[in-house]
């Protein structure tokens, strides 16, 4: 019978103990899937953040412009809102598209303006 030393599949150390081992401890485990799925975390995450931020952008407009719900599209540019980034569309009947991110969204209006909307859910 041939037998072959097992080794750290993060580490690479020579692991004891069972035959289908595949890490040493639990750190280097834990370290080894981290690393699998890491860029698709990471992703995932800045992607969250900056729906997160369109978000409160909108929010904030929104409540602080009670009277006024039209703003400039440059004015959300300059308050660092991507437009590519949102969780949702709706089309009304009369096929006026509103973009949301989240609970608050944004009509374009024509001469680049923007109508601010309020919870949609």
């Amino acid at each position: 019978m041939i037998i072959t030393e097992k080794t750290c599949l993060h580490c690479s150390k020579k692991t004891n103990g069972r035959t289908d081992k595949k890490f040493c401890n639990s750190y280097c485990r834990s370290s080894y899937h981290n690393e699998q799925s890491g860029q698709l975390t990471n992703y995932m995450r800045r992607v969250n953040a900056q729906l997160v931020r369109n978000r409160n952008i909108l929010a904030s407009l929104l409540q602080s412009t009670k009277s006024k719900k039209t703003i400039d599209l440059e004015d959300l540019f300059l308050l660092g809102f991507h437009p590519n980034h949102f969780t949702h569309q709706t089309k009304s009947p009369n096929n006026i598209t509103s973009i949301y991110c989240y609970d608050y969204g944004y009509q374009v209006l024509k001469a680049n303006k923007v109508m601010l909307l309020g919870k949609e859910v």
